[in-house]
């Protein structure tokens, strides 16, 4: 007589998600990820961030170069600023990055990362430029330089991402460059299970 079977069925455990995030700014974009990586579910997320230097598209094209095995991730997730550039090309090479292993997608923060962060203390403005976006950012943590502030409001993720558009605008679609200000990093947080 075969064994009886458990009412139910035995729950799968998912797979852990590798993340890969990669970005070419220096300062606050890497200081960002290295807090965001803290605060993910480790046994549902497994992230790394990278510093790659230079221009957006010189990113991709180190991304396809043989120091990088992205099959080793489920997902790369490559971030940057517009700084008053259309990004449109940047996009469509983070597509071009994507095979059956791995899905690549591009961020584009307009004008600039500083969007996101300001997002977390208080509505974006109309920012013309980054020099707009980046005296608001000082203005609210009281910092004189581009850092990330030791008291930085990680909880207060799920306000930026309504905050980091303005009220008239609709968030933009994953991969897609948004009007100014904007930015499609509320859709790496809820690929991450932050939001």
């Amino acid at each position: 007589m075969p064994p009886r079977q458990r009412r139910g069925r035995k729950r799968q455990e998912e797979e852990r998600r590798t993340v890969l995030l990669v970005t070419n700014g220096r300062t606050t974009e890497t200081a960002y990820f290295a807090g965001l990586g803290r605060h993910v579910d480790r046994k549902k997320y497994s992230v790394t961030s990278k510093f790659i230097n230079g221009d957006p598209l010189t990113l991709t094209k180190d991304l396809k170069g043989d120091r990088w095995d992205l099959s080793a991730y489920t997902e790369v997730w490559i971030v940057v600023d517009h700084d008053g550039i259309d990004r449109q090309e940047f996009l469509k090479e983070c597509r071009g990055l994507c095979s059956r292993r791995t899905v690549v997608h591009g961020i584009v923060s307009v004008p600039c990362f500083e969007v996101w962060l300001n997002a977390h203390y208080a509505p974006v403005r109309n920012y013309q430029n980054q020099t707009e976006a980046q005296a608001h950012y000082r203005a609210l943590t009281g910092l004189s330089t581009k850092n990330l502030p030791a008291d930085f409001p990680w909880d207060a993720m799920s306000d930026a991402a309504h905050r980091c558009h303005l009220p008239t605008v609709s968030e933009p679609a994953i991969d897609t460059q948004g009007p100014c200000p904007s930015t499609t990093m509320p859709h790496l947080l809820r690929r991450l299970g932050l939001l």
